[in-house]
C-alpha cells in the first residue's frame, strides 16, 4: 500500500527514506537494505539493514528561519547577476511585503525569476525615482524592485518580514527539533512501537529547501531528549538528485544530525 499524497504535492516520506538509503548506501554500498512502507503508521516505515530491523518515522520542519534564509539566498543570487550585468545604472531596494511563495533554491523556476528580476532592473535604469515594480504577487504577499537613485549601481535587500538575529534563528530551530522529537516519541509509544522496535530513525524533510547544514548542526547542539532514539538524518535540497526507491518523486541529498552507530557518521 503506497502512502497517497494530493495531487501535486510532494510525498515527503519517499524522499526521505530515499535519501536516507541512498545514504546509507554511499557509506557502505555492499550492505543490504529493504524497506516496507507500514499502512497502519506509525512508523511510516520498516527498514532491515544488514539483518537489523529499524522503526523509521518522517517529519517535516518548518519555521520563521526557513523564509529568512530563502531570502536571503534568494538575494545573494540577484546581487551576484545584478554584478555581471552590464548597462545597469542607479541604486534599487528588492521588497518583500508578507510571504510571498518564492521558488525553491537553485530550481529552473528559482533562476528564471532571479533574471526576469534583473532584467526588470535593467528595464527602470532610465525610470524616475520612486518607481516600484511588483515582480512576483500571491495571496500570501508580493516581491518587488523599488529604484531608490539613479546614482551607483547597488542593489539592496533592507528587510525582511519576522527577520531574526543569527542567534534567534538557530534557538528556534532547536527548539523545533526538539518539539518534533517530542511529538514522534508520543506517537509512537501510544502504538507500543518501542515496545516492538528500540531501533528508531527519525527522518527530519526541511520543507521548503530553507536550511543550511551548518545551521542544522549548530542548532542541533542544543537539542536534548534524543536518547531513546538510533539515529537522526536530515533531508536537505538538492535538486539534481534522483530518487532510486521511487523515481516518480524528487530526491535530496541528506546527511546524519545524530547516530549511535559510528559507522554512519
Amino acid at each position: 500500500m503506497s502512502k497517497r499524497r494530493a495531487s501535486g504535492r510532494i510525498n515527503e516520506e519517499y524522499v526521505c527514506i530515499d535519501s536516507f538509503v541512498q545514504h546509507l548506501k554511499e557509506i557502505d554500498s555492499r550492505q543490504e537494505i529493504t524497506v516496507r512502507d507500514e499502512p497502519n503508521d506509525p512508523p511510516d516505515f520498516w527498514v532491515t539493514i544488514a539483518g537489523l530491523k529499524y522503526a523509521v518515522e518522517v517529519t517535516s520542519i518548518v519555521g520563521d528561519y526557513g523564509y529568512e534564509a530563502l531570502c536571503n539566498k534568494f538575494f545573494k543570487d540577484i546581487r551576484s547577476e545584478f554584478a555581471t550585468s552590464n548597462n545597469i545604472k542607479g541604486t534599487y531596494s528588492l521588497y518583500v511585503m508578507r510571504r510571498p511563495r518564492i521558488p525553491k533554491k537553485q530550481t529552473p523556476d528559482w533562476e528564471t525569476l532571479v533574471s526576469i528580476i534583473t532584467t526588470n532592473i535593467k528595464d527602470m535604469s532610465n525610470a524616475p525615482c520612486g518607481t516600484k515594480h511588483d515582480i512576483l504577487k500571491d495571496k500570501n504577499g508580493r516581491l518587488g524592485i523599488s529604484k531608490l537613485s539613479d546614482q551607483g549601481a547597488k542593489i539592496f535587500l533592507p528587510w525582511i518580514p519576522g527577520a531574526k538575529f543569527g542567534g534567534e534563528i538557530k534557538e528556534e530551530l532547536s527548539w523545533l527539533i526538539s518539539e518534533r522529537i517530542k511529538a514522534k516519541r508520543q506517537r509512537l509509544e501510544k502504538k507500543s512501537v518501542l515496545n516492538q522496535c528500540t531501533n528508531i530513525v527519525l527522518l527530519f524533510y526541511d520543507a521548503y529547501c530553507y536550511g543550511e547544514i551548518e545551521d542544522m548542526r549548530k542548532a542541533f547542539l542544543n537539542v536534548q531528549g534524543y536518547e531513546w532514539v538510533h539515529s537522526i538524518f536530515i533531508a536537505l535540497s538538492s535538486p539534481s538528485v534522483s530518487n532510486r526507491l521511487y523515481p516518480n518523486s524528487p530526491g535530496r541529498k541528506g546527511v546524519f544530525l545524530y547516530t549511535r552507530k559510528e559507522d554512519w557518521r
